[in-house]
């Protein structure tokens, strides 16, 4: 009997200590990955990127953002699409620090912007989804074009359509 009273006693300390260990060791693995994905952020970004990561955000004055209306533009699609032409008027969302360079660059940008959707077709632009990439596409090639070199602001903060019309 006095066994059997050792053995339900050790139970007990089992039913405590194997779950607080459990405990232990899931926030010893929370705190690996959070140290590996930061040292792994640290490595491919570099210690500036990092520092500004901690750092506070930008004042809310460099945040606020003009808008750049690009010219409305008429293109033929391919050739091969079931629709010949696209009308599209885009306006550009900037912060007033990048709009002299946006503007300094608008013949390279609309130039791209011909080109990239020269190569569109009509199913490019179906749905939600083909004009939220059509406006991410525009914005990655314009911020290519229009960001200043080294830096990780991009000039272009959104891309905003104005009317858009196949025919």
């Amino acid at each position: 009997m006095e066994r059997l009273g050792a053995l339900a006693g050790s139970r007990r300390v089992y039913v405590l200590v194997l779950p607080l260990a459990r405990l232990l060791l899931g926030a010893a693995a929370l705190c690996a990955v959070v140290a590996a994905g930061i040292g792994g952020y640290w490595l491919s970004a570099g210690p500036e990127r990092l520092e500004r990561l901690w750092s506070p955000s930008t004042p809310a004055q460099e945040l606020a953002q003009g808008v750049v209306d690009l010219p409305e533009m008429i293109v033929n699609l391919r050739p091969n699409s079931p629709s010949r032409l696209l009308k599209i008027g885009l306006s550009l969302a900037v912060a007033p620090a990048e709009r002299a360079r946006v503007d300094k660059a608008m013949p390279q940008l609309v130039d791209a912007l011909q080109e990239f959707l020269r190569n569109l077709d009509q199913d490019d632009l179906e749905g939600s989804a083909g004009l939220y990439r059509l406006r991410t596409e525009i914005r990655r090639r314009f911020n290519l074009i229009a960001a200043e070199p080294n830096s990780n602001r991009d000039a272009v903060a959104d891309v905003l359509l104005r009317s858009l019309l196949t025919q």
